[in-house]
């Protein structure tokens, strides 16, 4: 699987090129969580969302482009600059309808993005000392990830991912496995239909 990691070797080059035409593309991590949240919203009819999508993060209108354009750019955005192997793009049909994204096992979902931002930014400061809110036009999504990925251990939300990851082992008395269950539905995400 392909990722995209934070590379030291060159500067991060965020631009969306079409032709000879170029975009530059604002992937502060407020501005792609903010798209996310745009893929997701059932208010906002499907064949709209791509090119909303696409104005957001270039501040450019692709009006000119069919909805197959259109999601074809906004794929190939996705997999250049912010799919990684924690995050998924959202893929389209000819139709530009939402293609069904096959839902892994609850278990395996380990976090959320939007309701651990409270864990998340309690985090990033206690290890960093960066307020999220503060940053969340300047920090590059890429930068934002690769820290997120390299929290410490004795974090708020990396121990609210160990409580949710774990399983009973040999060895465990019955007593800590019951604190373990109650901690896990204390932490339960919630949910999410696609």
């Amino acid at each position: 699987m392909k990722t995209n990691h934070v590379k030291f070797i060159k500067k991060l080059e965020d631009n969306l090129i079409i032709g000879n035409d170029v975009y530059p593309l604002d992937l502060s991590f407020g501005k792609v969580l903010r798209v996310f949240e745009l893929l997701q919203d059932t208010e906002i009819q499907e064949e709209i969302k791509p090119y909303l999508a696409l104005q957001m993060l270039t501040g450019a209108n692709f009006s000119n482009f069919d909805l197959m354009e259109v999601n074809e750019i906004l794929e190939e955005v996705f997999k250049a600059h912010i799919v990684n192997e924690k995050t998924q793009a959202i893929e389209y049909d000819l139709a530009g309808n939402p293609m069904p994204v096959q839902q892994k096992k609850e278990e395996e979902r380990v976090y959320s993005l939007k309701y651990d931002a409270d864990y998340i930014f309690a985090s990033f400061f206690q290890a960093y000392g960066i307020d999220l809110i503060e940053e969340r036009q300047k920090l590059h999504w890429k930068k934002f990830n690769a820290l997120l990925n390299g929290l410490p251990s004795d974090t708020k939300f990396m121990e609210v991912l160990k409580i949710r990851s774990w399983k009973p082992r040999k060895g465990d008395s019955a007593e800590y496995k019951e604190d373990m269950r109650k901690l896990q539905q204390e932490y339960e995400l919630p949910y999410e239909e696609d």
